[in-house]
């Protein structure tokens, strides 16, 4: 934007800028054009008043480099008054319209493409293309010479000085035509004449430079990088032949855009910068602060906010802030005045020095009553007297949530994304779901994964369990806050219920303007269980599996009762009690082990590199500490299952056995068919399924399995099919006098026999930290399921 508008200033974009006579990079004039001598010394140093903050542009140094390269600007050191400032309003404001100088000086360009106005004036030094042919042919660039003709080989030479570039082609062909008929021609301008011209006064980069022969003072300007920090916008004169010729304030062109007094250049023109003027500083509650110039000793306040662009709709009418000097005291001293931004604030004069200060509107509502919480649309409503709650929530509709409805459609949409979720996941692991190219992020964001593993668990609740959908409210208690007159806080609770079923007077409180009313569910506070919407999934062997809305202090056995009880095909022994509170426990208590078992394997392989006096263990360790790494990203991937182990007997595992446990909301009792396998897995030949047969024992199994000579015997543990873990080193569990060798195995169970090398890379921290390797399945509710996640390569 700053470089299409520093074209429009100067009428095209600008020629390169002159360093120094006779400085060898080209910036002598054009072939014809009667450039002035510079004084002596001019082109080798910088102009008087230059701020010495940018060196290059103007500054008269000799350069050996492309003349079209060019230093950047950047923002001018701060002026005395924008310190004083700063010192007042605690902010460095910018002065007004540098940053347009600043822009557009660093994006000027070549003049040679520049496009060429209908009245520009050809004069010596332009370039000048004509191309003719029937009775004559030409193709010749021509250069105008310093007497105004174009010379055309065989043709003759012509006057083209003064003649408008619109009508340069028709003049051309009138005198062409006065020597030659039946021909056509085309005229056109090739490259234009530079115009060598002088910048100085308080400039930001006095100096002298070559512009367009198109460019105004407005391009010297800009070339220049605008005024320096005690130069005026207000008033720059452009000097010719000793005279004033145009002065031109700058804020007119910036504010409205108005060029009319910006005047053409031509070589010698000289554009002198003024001392700055009064300034006055905007700060506040308005889009342009800044550093402002005053026209004369004093405006009126309107002017200036018109050159910020005008008075922002949230500014404070009725207060604003003026620190004023009073150089008229001794000592010199400042003062505040404070006024209203009407008529008469408006006409009061801004001086030299003056700090405004514009307030921002309160933010506070005049006659809003708040309505927030577990409602359909927490907003403000429009207060009026006698208003009361049931206005403000007038049908039970007002009272369901949006996530209610988010969570029906899910109903339809997951069984289509539960294929996309599967993909997704598959995915970011492939991708390290965080890897980098290009700059960009090809996996998901931890944020993305987190919400679309609550978007699924969503889905999968809403398919199972739908009257789970809507967020219970808590009927019985909500609550009016309200800023009493002496700035005391007031809580007034009422019975929801009473109030919007029932319209109950004592309930149905009358609002004031300024009330907040926040209704609760009961997630925000809870209410006794007789009160709360309990949902538990009972599946499988029982008579009547589905969703069941708990009792008060209703009971797992209680519960398989009213389900239709047992099926003659359950397996009572395996039935899996999982909760979602657990679930949640197991995976932080994972999370937090697997960090722990990660800092110490790091620890052990430091400590077992300083303790290594050669080489020969630098293979080995790499190999130990990538397995040690492969293990704990498998470990990450399995998932607890929240199971908790009712710890019945084989035997005995009947209707009556089952403990008395109190259901909680979004329990999940799954029971199983009797099995006729079992599973052994691990360091084993026969990693399969084997028949369950009553009386077997361990070893049994082993031995139809068949051990792999890596297998770790001493650290093989059985998952049993109600959940727990028996350990080889764990004896409270064992039936009888031997080891787990002789142990019975239920239908359900799964023997798992560790590798030496499962033992040697887990080993030491797991025995450290988790005693043994089974308690990993035990301690974070893992299934049989994980064990083949945990051996997968």
């Amino acid at each position: 934007m700053a470089g299409h508008a520093a074209e429009e200033a100067g009428g095209g974009t600008f020629n390169t800028p002159s360093y120094a006579a006779g400085a060898g990079t080209g910036a002598s004039a054009p072939t014809g054009s009667p450039m002035p001598q510079l004084p002596s010394g001019m082109g080798r140093q910088p102009a008087r008043g230059a701020t010495g903050d940018q060196p290059g542009v103007g500054s008269g140094r000799a350069r050996d480099e492309d003349p079209l390269r060019r230093t950047q600007l950047t923002p001018a050191r701060p002026s005395e008054f924008q310190r004083f400032v700063e010192t007042a309003t605690g902010r460095q404001l910018p002065v007004f319209g540098a940053s347009f100088f600043v822009d557009a000086a660093n994006r000027l360009g070549s003049v040679d493409s520049a496009p060429v106005s209908s009245d520009y004036t050809v004069g010596p030094g332009d370039e000048v293309l004509i191309r003719a042919w029937g009775a004559i042919d030409v193709d010749y660039r021509a250069v105008v010479d310093r007497n105004g003709q174009v010379n055309l080989p065989k043709v003759g030479s012509f006057t083209v000085a003064g003649v408008r570039a619109s009508d340069l082609e028709r003049h051309l062909r009138a005198q062409i035509g006065r020597l030659y008929t039946n021909f056509n021609l085309n005229v056109s301008l090739g490259q234009l004449r530079g115009v060598k011209v002088f910048v100085v006064g308080p400039a930001r980069l006095p100096g002298v430079y070559t512009v367009s022969s198109q460019g105004t003072v407005l391009s010297a300007i800009v070339a220049a990088g605008g005024p320096g920090p005690n130069g005026s916008m207000r008033k720059v004169l452009l000097r010719r032949n000793g005279a004033v010729l145009s002065e031109l304030d700058i804020y007119d062109f910036l504010v409205q855009g108005d060029k009319s007094k910006d005047v053409q250049l031509i070589a010698g023109d000289v554009v002198v910068f003024q001392p700055a003027g009064p300034r006055v500083a905007l700060n506040g509650a308005l889009d342009t602060p800044a550093i402002y110039e005053l026209k004369s000793a004093q405006e009126p306040l309107r002017e200036v906010l018109r050159y910020a662009g005008g008075t922002p709709v949230l500014t404070n009418p009725n207060k604003v802030l003026v620190e004023r000097i009073d150089p008229a005291r001794t000592p010199a001293a400042r003062y505040v005045e404070e006024f209203k931004l009407d008529e008469a604030g408006l006409q009061r004069p801004m001086r030299d020095g003056d700090v405004l200060t514009l307030l921002p509107i309160s933010p506070q509502f005049a006659n809003a009553v708040t309505l927030k919480g577990a409602v359909a649309q927490p907003l403000r409503h429009a207060y009026r007297p006698g208003m009361r709650i049931r206005d403000l929530i007038p049908s039970k509709d007002a009272l369901i949530a949006p996530d209610f409805y988010r969570r029906k459609n899910l109903l339809v949409q997951a069984l289509e994304e539960d294929e996309e979720f599967v993909d997704a996941d598959a995915a970011d692991r492939r991708n390290g779901a965080e890897s980098t190219v290009a700059g960009g992020r090809t996996g998901r964001s931890a944020a993305e994964r987190t919400r679309r593993a609550e978007d699924r668990s969503a889905a999968e609740r809403a398919k199972k369990a739908p009257a789970a959908l809507f967020d219970e409210l808590n009927w019985d208690y909500a609550v009016v806050e309200r800023l009493n007159p002496d700035l005391s806080t007031q809580v007034i609770p009422f019975n929801l219920g009473k109030a919007v079923l029932q319209g109950d007077a004592a309930h149905n409180i009358e609002s004031m303007a300024g009330d907040v009313v926040t209704v609760y569910s009961q997630k925000d506070i809870r209410v006794p269980v007789a009160k709360q919407t309990r949902l538990v999934s009972v599946e499988g062997e029982v008579g009547a599996p589905g969703v069941y809305q708990l009792l008060p202090g209703e009971t797992l056995p209680q519960l398989i009762a009213r389900a239709g009880g047992f099926t003659p095909q359950a397996y009572v022994y395996g039935l899996e009690f999982t909760r979602e509170e657990t679930r949640r426990r197991q995976r932080e208590n994972l999370t937090e082990a697997i960090s722990r078992l990660e800092t110490l394997a790091a620890t052990q392989g430091a400590r077992d590199a300083a303790n290594r006096r050669d080489d020969s263990g630098d293979r080995s360790a790499s190999v130990n500490a990538a397995a040690t790494q492969a293990q704990m990203a498998r470990l990450r991937r399995v998932e607890p299952n929240g199971r908790i182990a009712l710890e019945l007997r084989p035997d005995d595992a009947t209707a009556s056995a089952l403990p008395d446990v109190p259901l909680e909301h979004a329990d999940r009792i799954s029971v199983p068919a009797r099995p006729g396998f079992i599973t052994v897995a691990g360091a084993v030949v026969n990693n399969n399924a084997l028949l369950w047969k009553p009386g077997r024992t361990v070893e049994d199994y082993l031995l139809q399995a068949g051990l792999d000579e890596a297998a770790e015997r001493s650290n093989m543990f059985v998952l049993r099919a109600d959940g727990t873990v028996l350990h080889a080193s764990d004896r409270r569990g064992f039936l009888g006098f031997g080891g787990i060798e002789s142990q019975p195995i239920q239908p359900g169970d799964a023997i798992v026999v560790p590798t030496q090398l499962d033992f040697e890379t887990w080993g030491r921290a797991l025995v450290r930290n988790l005693k043994d390797f089974s308690q990993i399945f035990y301690q974070f509710g893992l299934g049989a399921a994980a064990i083949q996640t945990l051996r997968k390569n």
